[in-house]
């Protein structure tokens, strides 16, 4: 059992450092990875109670970070860029170029990615910062 639990934090930190997993979405994992836990030794109600948490508080979370998805027009274009980029609407223009930095690096055409991805990580900067500098005037 311990050797899953170190596998599961090990893919955790994987999907951290990749991008995949912002860090506000670790505790609601984890508590779900307790639950799970829990539920497996016997403590049936407690573990389905802490999973049925955790997986409220993640989706909670996804929401707030990046939005409800459920715009149309513009906006939608927005929370899509948001995601491709794996910031949230709270992030600023510096955290927009160190994710865009990130990402360009391992999609490039130059390092095995494929151009189209590359274009669509491009226009998603452009996009995200033409909105902050929209907002800011």
């Amino acid at each position: 059992m311990a050797f899953l639990a170190i596998l599961a934090v090990l893919a955790l930190g994987w999907a951290v450092w990749k991008g995949k997993l912002q860090k506000q979405q670790l505790l609601p994992m984890l508590l779900g990875l307790s639950g799970a836990f829990l539920a497996s030794r016997g403590s049936l109600w407690v573990g389905v109670a802490a999973m049925v948490l955790a997986a409220l508080w993640y989706r909670g979370l996804t929401l707030r970070l990046f939005g409800s998805g459920a715009k149309r027009g513009k906006n939608s274009d927005i929370d899509a860029a948001r995601f491709l980029l794996g910031v949230s609407r709270f992030d600023n223009a510096e955290r927009i170029r160190e994710r865009h930095r990130i990402l360009i690096a391992q999609n490039h055409p130059d390092t095995g990615g494929s151009a189209e991805r590359a274009a669509e990580l491009n226009k998603a900067r452009d996009l995200l910062l033409d909105d902050l500098n929209n907002k800011r005037l």
